[in-house]
């Protein structure tokens, strides 16, 4: 969804609407019900709002399918990025860091919602604080119960450390 910036009137523009928005590679989209208010100072375009949401995402310990609702405000300023200078390098004031650009006289509202959406969504979704994971071995789902996996194999990496162990107990010092 494309706003033209010349079409936003004077006294500001309110809406109400329901956008699709990818999370998750593979073209599946949630839905975001989203409320929003541009407005146009000069060149420069403020856009404030709500968005929410319930994306479904992945457990990061079992895999099973977790829906995770998303309620979260957003407001962002905007400036022509032709204003941008043409200097090679440009140190940048910590002003200028939370600016974004628009360009051809157009606000792409839909790459906005789902930056907003993706700055909300845990690095590691997880279906309760106490999921117990999958076996690494069997991939037996461990919140179902325990597997019949051996546990007791010890780390390739760690067996010079066994070695050490034996030896200090032949020398009777362990």
């Amino acid at each position: 969804m494309r706003l033209k910036i010349t079409d936003i009137p004077d006294e500001g523009l309110t809406d109400e609407f329901d956008l699709p928005v990818e999370v998750r590679d593979g073209g599946v989209s949630d839905t975001a019900h989203v409320v929003i208010n541009v407005k146009r100072f000069g060149k420069k375009v403020l856009a404030e709002g709500k968005v929410n949401i319930t994306v479904s995402l992945n457990c990061s310990r079992c895999l099973k399918p977790v829906p995770y609702p998303i309620e979260t405000k957003f407001s962002e300023e905007y400036n022509p990025a032709m204003d941008l200078d043409k200097e090679e390098e440009q140190e940048l004031t910590e002003g200028e860091l939370d600016l974004s650009y628009y360009s051809n006289d157009e606000l792409n509202i839909s790459e906005l919602i789902r930056e907003q959406v993706l700055l909300s969504v845990p690095m590691k979704p997880l279906c309760s604080a106490d999921c117990h994971g999958i076996c690494l071995k069997c991939g037996k789902d461990l919140n179902e119960g325990a597997c019949l996996c051996k546990t007791e194999e010890i780390d390739p990496r760690l067996a010079p450390l066994g070695k050490f162990k034996e030896l200090m107990k032949d020398r009777g010092t362990a």
